[in-house]
């Protein structure tokens, strides 16, 4: 197993460890996908390593594919990022080391990001010659600038964890001491039914954010009478 599950009161941590360099490959993608299908309680997903985050895609398995190949892979990825997109909880990427590649488009994929001081971020696909199938080209649109995005895919820049949160890859700086205490506290006596309502707003929160540019005014108006009865 890649992926280590662990199931808090409210919330579940995976930890992502592959006994290597953390290669998205094409097992490893199955494998998160089938973790985080129906999460509802908040996500967070972190290394199961030291000083590395992800390093990407597997380039070694990627060097044997057909184009049809080549094609499932990057809707694979997709399918497996647009699951994460599309949880109904909260979702948290803790990063602490090297998320290159393929890592990056999977975190752009979460609602937040924080990043230790000690962290990297690269796509080098361009200097490389490939074109990530993963949608990091365009997921960047929701978090990141025009400039910022071409430093990470055009200019190929490394960037350490300022410039990242400078340019907004990242929501915050993390200490594993802080993210201890602010992420993964869990109250015994925390009433069930607050709980409940506080996941429902926030799923309709989450809701409004991600497609409120595709809903029409009727549906947006239904959303905030949904989000009403919870008050």
């Amino acid at each position: 197993m890649r992926f280590l599950v662990t199931r808090f009161t409210d919330t579940v941590e995976i930890a992502f460890d592959d006994g290597g360099m953390n290669l998205l490959s094409s097992d490893a993608l199955r494998e998160l996908r089938d973790v985080v299908a129906g999460c509802e309680t908040t996500l967070v997903f972190r290394s199961g390593q030291s000083r590395l985050f992800a390093a990407g895609a597997d380039m070694a398995e990627m060097e044997r594919f057909s184009a049809m190949d080549a094609y499932a892979f990057a809707r694979l990825g997709q399918e497996v990022f647009e699951t994460i997109e599309r949880l109904p909880c909260l979702t948290i990427a803790m990063i602490d080391g090297d998320c290159f590649g393929g890592a990056l488009d999977l975190v752009l994929a979460f609602d937040l990001r924080y990043a230790t001081p000690r962290s990297r971020f690269a796509h080098p696909g361009a200097r490389i010659g490939i074109v990530t199938g993963f949608g990091g080209t365009s997921r960047w649109r929701k978090v990141l600038t025009r400039p910022a995005a071409n430093q990470l895919f055009l200019a190929n820049r490394t960037l350490n964890t300022e410039e990242a949160l400078r340019l907004g890859i990242i929501d915050g700086v993390w200490s594993a001491a802080a993210a201890a205490a602010a992420f993964v506290c869990h109250s015994a006596d925390s009433k069930h039914t607050k709980a409940a309502a506080a996941a429902a707003a926030l799923q309709t929160i989450k809701e409004l954010t991600n497609r409120a540019d595709r809903l029409s005014r009727s549906e947006l108006l239904l959303l905030a009478q949904r989000f009403q009865s919870w008050r």
